[in-house]
């Protein structure tokens, strides 16, 4: 069942897109838009067509990655952070697809500052920024919730065979995909090319070593994420365990898990379990 903060961000994260989406179709026609082909605020525009958008299309794909792990790794206190991650995902997101449609983002919000050339930007821009804003503040104002300093489990594996096999599967299933995924757009690409009387095999070598290389990169944040994951269920585990050993050698103390751990009710289990040794006894 998703959590308040998961659904909160992920809400936002959906808004900012269609939002972006709409508002840039509707000034399409409007006169102060244009195509920005290059990065932030127009910088390296004059990199190949080509390489800018499969590099952001790329990266657009493993950032909607990466922001859903952390949504669902950070703690239950961080719903303002997770806010902050799909405002800025969202944005970044909308300007990758904006460019995949047309080649660039539609920019059309004029600012002028004094001194400096005119910007123009677009509204999911914006929600960068606000995004970011509210990224740092929480980085700053929440680091003990973030990195536990106090109680860090860690990235020391708890129980490492199990949890090694538990990041192969994910990342086996991860491969599979993007081999899936890898061989229809291959395959759509050489028909495309063929449509047009463009035979030569460069293009789709090219493609086939890129798709390749990114496969690889993104199996390797896979099984990381992997073993990430299985913490919060090999550790619950290890600690249920390392209780049960101490209540029988006579130690009374409670069990207290992380936020965010799976098997909660592992708490309520151990406070059962130590009544009933304290009246059996």
């Amino acid at each position: 069942m998703f959590k308040k903060g998961i659904i909160i961000s992920l809400v936002l994260f959906i808004s900012v897109l269609v939002i972006d989406f709409v508002w840039k179709m509707k000034m399409m026609t409007g006169e102060i838009t244009h195509i920005n082909k290059g990065f932030i605020f127009g910088t390296l525009q004059d990199l190949p067509a080509s390489l800018t958008l499969v590099t952001l299309c790329s990266l657009g794909g493993l950032l909607v990655f990466v922001y859903v792990l952390l949504i669902i790794l950070l703690s239950p206190e961080l719903n303002t952070l997770k806010a902050g991650l799909g405002l800025l995902s969202g944005g970044v997101l909308g300007n990758v697809i904006d460019r995949a449609i047309h080649g660039g983002t539609l920019d059309f919000i004029p600012m002028h500052l004094p001194y400096l050339p005119p910007i123009v930007f677009n509204p999911a821009d914006v929600f960068q920024w606000v995004g970011a804003v509210i990224i740092v503040i929480k980085l700053v104002t929440k680091d003990k919730i973030i990195w536990y300093p106090e109680n860090q489990r860690g990235f020391a594996l708890i129980n490492p065979k199990e949890q090694m096999k538990f990041a192969l599967k994910f990342a086996t299933i991860s491969i599979c995909t993007c081999v899936v995924l890898g061989l229809f757009a291959l395959s759509y690409l050489t028909l495309t090319l063929h449509s047009v009387n463009i035979y030569s095999k460069s293009p789709v070598i090219g493609f086939a070593i890129s798709y390749f290389a990114i496969t690889l990169f993104f199996a390797a944040i896979a099984f990381f994420s992997g073993l990430l994951l299985s913490q919060r269920t090999a550790g619950p585990l290890y600690a249920f365990e390392k209780y049960v050993e101490d209540l029988l050698n006579g130690d009374n103390r409670d069990l207290k898990l992380r936020e965010g751990d799976n098997y909660k009710h592992l708490e309520t289990v151990a406070a059962n379990l130590k009544e009933y040794i304290k009246k059996t006894t």
